[in-house]
């Protein structure tokens, strides 16, 4: 309404009955758009917003990423729906397919939360969680939940599931991610393997991975692997393609863009934006 306002005042037009009648029209028609927001569609406000989902080729058929939020994707493959890291309440998932299993990495509130695995576990779904997270899991979720410390495997029908370590190696990321506690994940699905690597700094059991299809990398310093890191751990892993889940800020994501770059590796980088 405002800018048709302007467009008339710079013509100069001359403000006859019908011209009025016409602003009557719009801005009636305002106030019931704003009514409705109100009173309606806020909540369509509240979802976050569009994602793009990347797709990648498999054995039978395509594995499609898509991010919902730092360190939580859903990676629909022809096997299962996996998601990573759900937190914030079932309603951030509900654009999505319901999980056949979910990965939680550790048991800081940004990647564990009790209550959205409670919205979104179905009689069927799967929890893979680490010992730690074992512990602490309300009953209601325990029939669903396999532990699985570092160095164990799981084999959930096609789908085999590896915990590797996750860990700080200095500083706050030692302290706040110790050695032991948190998971990552190598996944074995439809005969492409997917490294799922949790809040960790550049650990050696990292480096020694090789005949990774997709590597999903955290940025975070100083409590995960800033972009030095990230990408010398790519330079040796060699994965076919790089997804990073989780940044801190848009300006450490881009720094590695940068980085990446110009270390002229012909990896796959995927840095989608992501809701905090």
């Amino acid at each position: 309404m405002e800018v048709e306002m302007m467009i008339l005042r710079k013509h100069n037009l001359v403000a006859s009955p019908w011209i009025s009648r016409t602003f009557v029209a719009l801005a009636c028609a305002a106030v019931l758009l704003q009514v409705a927001v109100l009173t309606g569609l806020a909540s369509v406000a509240a979802q976050p917003a569009q994602t793009t989902t990347e797709q990648f080729q498999s054995d039978s058929g395509d594995i499609f990423v898509t991010p919902v939020q730092q360190m939580s994707v859903v990676i629909q493959t022809p096997n299962g729906i996996i998601y990573t890291d759900p937190t914030g309440g079932g309603g951030r998932y509900a654009r999505q397919e319901a999980p056949d299993l979910i990965l939680i990495s550790h048991e800081h509130g940004e990647h564990y939360d009790a209550r959205t695995l409670e919205d979104l576990v179905g009689p069927d779904t799967k929890i893979v969680v680490p010992p730690y997270v074992m512990a602490r899991l309300p009953e209601s979720l325990t029939g669903s939940a396999i532990s699985l410390a570092n160095g164990e495997t799981a084999e959930l029908g096609a789908i085999r599931i590896e915990a590797f370590p996750s860990y700080g190696l200095v500083g706050q990321a030692e302290r706040w991610h110790p050695r032991g506690r948190g998971n990552a994940y190598l996944v074995t699905v439809d005969g492409q393997r997917l490294y799922i690597g949790g809040s960790t700094e550049a650990v050696p059991e990292m480096l020694e991975l090789r005949n990774i299809d997709i590597a999903f990398i955290p940025l975070y310093p100083p409590y995960a692997m800033g972009p030095e890191d990230a990408v010398n751990v790519i330079s040796v892993m060699q994965p076919r393609s790089v997804y990073i889940y989780q940044y801190n800020s848009v300006r450490t994501r881009d720094d590695f863009v940068r980085r990446i770059g110009s270390a002229s590796t012909r990896l796959r980088i995927f840095t989608p934006d992501i809701d905090h």
